[in-house]
């Protein structure tokens, strides 16, 4: 469950230090242990980046140039800046890293006509470990990012992701976002789709 978006995303000093999801019901095993927050000094970009590539890969392993499946770690610390990354992290480990999703708010959102509207925020990076995909990770990073917009007072929340990745477009129209513009992103070999949703 990844959506990528090559352009920059990452920390804000203007969000909450901290945001704990609530458990999904499916597998309150692992979500009652599972923490959302945000990525601070102490938290490790090599560690983040094999996070990405490990989630990322599958799409890689079907002929896709995902960004996140290839970006060194630079490309990573440069992809957060001027967003808010946040991470989710174990209760009882709060450094190892299981997922993470990058909020940029509506002035910070740019790359398409739709992104560029001035009411429009956006998420990308979202990335769960592959071996806990399904499990309601990565639905608690979206709703994080989902209540960021409505607090920055967006309209609308857009990501982009792979055209050819059905089944991450089929989740995400699930989850209310339809598919309203295509891009093309420099460095990638797909048309992605641009989904978004109302915020209210």
């Amino acid at each position: 469950m990844n959506t990528d978006q090559p352009n920059a995303a990452g920390l804000s000093t203007s969000a909450p230090a901290a945001t704990q999801a609530a458990p999904a019901r499916r597998h309150p095993d692992i979500n009652t242990k599972i923490v959302i927050r945000l990525l601070d000094q102490r938290d490790s970009i090599p560690d983040l980046t094999k996070l990405l590539h490990r989630a990322y890969k599958r799409h890689a392993d079907r002929g896709m140039r995902v960004i996140a499946a290839y970006q060194d770690e630079s490309l990573t610390a440069k992809r957060i800046m001027g967003g808010e990354c946040y991470l989710a992290v174990l209760r009882d480990d709060d450094r190892k890293i299981v997922g993470t999703i990058v909020f940029k708010d509506a002035a910070g959102t740019v790359g398409t006509p739709w992104f560029e509207r001035g009411d429009v925020a956006s998420f990308s990076q979202l990335a769960v470990e592959p071996w806990l995909q399904g499990r309601g990770i990565g639905g608690m990073l979206m709703r994080t990012a989902e209540r960021r917009a409505v607090e920055t007072g967006a309209k609308q929340i857009a990501l982009s992701t792979p055209e050819p990745a059905n089944e991450l477009v089929g989740m995400y129209k699930h989850r209310g976002y339809q598919i309203v513009e295509h891009k093309e992103w420099p460095g990638t070999n797909y048309r992605s789709v641009i989904m978004s949703k109302s915020t209210a």
